[in-house]
This record gives structure tokens, sequence and C-alpha cells, in this order.
């Protein structure tokens, strides 16, 4: 999910787009718990590689208490909370992109609009605030402790369009800007500058790292320099091994041309000028039993495993980094009868972003410290080796790392548990 804000790099589309197909999944996104304030209290919220500012559904200040409601946080109630004023340097740093100032409470407010190009499907609008964050560390020996965190986030007072019905209480954020989640616990010293996410299909579980998961066989292409995104070099795409005939310049970086990888995007978008090679070479390499259902081009009908009855993908990147991608990764059922394509134009941009359906069934590591992206096919319900220290040498990106699984080193690891669901 992208806060769309025209200053900025043209925004991704929300992962609570309404255009998933209605012959799948709903796009339910992944999600996890955080304790906030004093005495703390729990929260359900989206992990969103792809936006900048946390935050949560607070009361309205100056109203009535509500903390006796889930998933409604009341500042009030927390004796560690304090509202950002607009005389606060931080709010100052954060205007005009991230913040305007209430000339009639003094507080530093935001509104924030999620969409696909300039079609909003939701936004929110609150105010900052700081307050403590509870997080469960694991040190170098396998003993978890509780380790208190102070940070910045919004309190939203309004949510609208998509966001009104979604089943989360706010979103977590872990975009490169100083600014999000992971940002603000490195700027402490409290994490390493990398997280990954192992990012479970069945039952929409997984674990989030604040270190780096270690396994032979990661495979590593380059991060672009940019503030806000996991920006990538997505040269080019095989459907069967057989490269698409798309125009190197809809992938080659640019302001306009944009390839992120973005955990709160359900489905995955395509640049506008890519997706009629996708399509036509998907619909032009499925087996002969499957039937394309009437009118339409993207859903198709069959009774054989989609690994027999589909093509496989692969995805190049800067360096020889290569994603081989299953059936799986691009297409969604909820009745293993009828599969449609669930990846989608991204009209009049080119902009390509790929979201949970890429990612899902993969460690994924996030290495700003060496400015690299890295990915392995994984069973995310296994445990994994971690480390929070970047300490050893990589070979050159597009290569299979070669090291040995280290024990935890350095300072503490934060493992999050993702939740299948989320029940009050």
């Amino acid at each position: 999910m992208h806060a769309a804000r025209p200053r900025l790099t043209p925004p991704a589309p929300s992962s609570l787009d309404p255009r998933c197909p209605h012959a799948a999944r709903p796009c339910r996104p992944y999600v996890t718990r955080i304790q906030l304030g004093n005495p703390p209290k729990n929260f359900s919220v989206l992990i969103d590689t792809a936006s900048i500012m946390s935050w949560v559904s607070c009361r309205t200040p100056g109203g009535s208490s509500v903390s006796s409601l889930p998933g409604i946080f009341d500042p009030r109630s927390s004796s560690t909370s304090s509202l950002i004023s607009c005389s606060d340097k931080t709010c100052q740093a954060m205007i005009p992109d991230l913040a305007v100032c209430s000339k009639s409470s003094d507080s530093c407010e935001w509104h924030v609009l999620y969409g696909s190009g300039v079609a909003v499907y939701s936004n929110t609008t609150g105010y900052y605030i700081s307050d403590v964050a509870h997080l469960e560390i694991l040190n170098a020996v396998g003993h978890t402790s509780s380790a208190p965190a102070t940070i910045i986030f919004g309190c939203s007072t309004l949510r609208s369009g998509e966001l009104a019905e979604a089943k989360f209480d706010g979103i977590l954020t872990f975009a490169p800007h100083q600014m999000s989640f992971s940002s603000q616990l490195h700027s402490q010293g409290l994490i390493a500058g990398v997280f990954s996410l192992c990012l479970k299909s069945a039952y929409w579980g997984g674990i989030l790292v604040f270190g780096e998961i270690l396994e032979e066989g990661i495979v590593y292409t380059s991060l672009l320099p940019s503030p806000n995104f996991f920006q990538l070099y997505l040269e080019s795409i095989a459907v069967n091994s057989q490269e698409l005939p798309i125009e190197p310049s809809f992938f080659r970086p640019s302001r306009k041309h944009v390839t992120i990888a973005d955990s709160g995007t359900s489905l995955t978008y395509l640049a506008d000028g890519a997706y009629d090679p996708f399509i036509n070479a998907i619909t032009a390499a499925v087996s002969p039993h499957v039937r394309l259902v009437k009118n339409s081009d993207r859903c198709f009908v069959t009774s054989i495993n989609i690994d027999l009855s589909f093509p496989t993908l692969t995805l190049h990147f800067a360096g020889g980094a290569v994603m081989k991608l299953k059936p799986n990764n691009y297409l969604r059922s909820e009745d293993e009868v009828i599969y449609c394509i669930a990846w989608k134009r991204n009209y009049g941009e080119q902009i390509t972003v790929l979201g949970d359906i890429v990612l899902k069934d993969k460690i994924i590591v996030h290495d700003l410290e060496n400015m690299l992206f890295g990915w392995m096919d994984f069973d995310c319900s296994r445990p994994v080796n971690v480390t929070s220290s970047i300490r050893k040498k990589r070979v050159s990106s597009g290569n299979v790392s070669s090291h040995k699984i280290w024990s935890l080193t350095g300072v503490a690891i934060i493992i999050v548990h993702i939740l299948c669901h989320f029940d009050r």
C-alpha cells in the first residue's frame, strides 16, 4: 500500500484495491499485532513495505474516551503518550509532504490517500503522537524479553473508502523513509538496517524478522536508491522461458518507470505497456484442456493441477538475478476450478508493483545496509536461521549467496509472527 501524493514518485495501488477479481479469494492483507502505550494495548496492523507513516485508529482529540473499545487507541489513557505539536521540530520537518499544521488545535495533522494513479480508493485523517511500542526481542542465547521503543505514529480519527471496511486497526510501515516504523527503530540502535519477511500462502501466516534470515540459496539483486520504496530493476519477464516482447523502456528505471516490492499490496500490478504481451503469452501457453471463461480473457476453467495446466514465469532482474514463479504466483481461485489472473494492468502508468501474490512462500530480505534485495523459495511454516549483524561478504548480486548458517549474533532480534486471521 502506498500513500498517493503527486509530489512524490507516482503511487502504487492500494492493497485495499476493489479491483480484486470476483472469482478469487478475498484480497486479505498480512497483519500482525503490536502493543502500544502504557498500559500496553494490542492492535492488529497491516505489514506494509511501501508506506511511510504508521498509524492506528484513535479517539478524536477532546472527545469522550473510547479506550475500552477494541482497536481504538486513546492517548489520554496512556501514561507515555505525547501529542506532536506544530512547533515540534519533527512536525516541521514533515511539512508539507507528511504533515500539516492545525491552527485551531496546534496539533500536527496528516491526511493520506491510498490508490492507483489518479484513482483514490480510500483515505485516512488524523494527528501525530509519540508513544511506546513494546517489542519482544530474542537475544543470542535464545531468551526473550520485552523492550520499549518510543516511536512517532499517526492517530487516525477518520477512515473512508476501502479502509472503512478493513479488518485491521492500522498500518505498520517498513519503507526506507526515516519516519517508517522500521527506520525509527534502526535510528535508535534497536535493529540493524535489514529485515526479512516470509509470507505463507496457506492460511496466510508467516514471520517478520528484524534482522536477516540466513539460508543457503538466497539470490540477491541491488536495490535502487529510493527514499520511499524498495525499488528494483526488473529487466524482463519470460513465460515458459520465452522472453516477452516488452519494450525495454517500460522497465528501465526513471522517474516514471518504477518497479517496487510491496507487502501491503495483495495482487501485482504490471506496467501498462507490458500488460498485453503478458496476457497474450499466458493465454497462448495454457494446456489444451484449459478453457477460457466466456466473455473473459483473464479467467480459465481447469480441473487439472494448475502446475500442469499453466506456464511458469521468470522475472529477470539487474545483475542476473532470477525469480521463478509458479502459477499460484499469478493466479487466484476460490473453487479450484475457475482460475483468474491476479496480475492487473496499472492503467496509464509504467509502474510495476510486486505484491503479496509474488512475494509469498519466499524468504524476502530487505537489506538497506548493503542496498540488496534477496529471495528464495521457502516453506514459511519452518523455523529460520537469523542474524542481526551484517558482517559477512556477499557475492555479486544475481548470484546465489554462499555462506555458513550463522547463529544469532550482534544486537537482539525481534521476531514477529504474522497472523492468519485477526479476531477480537
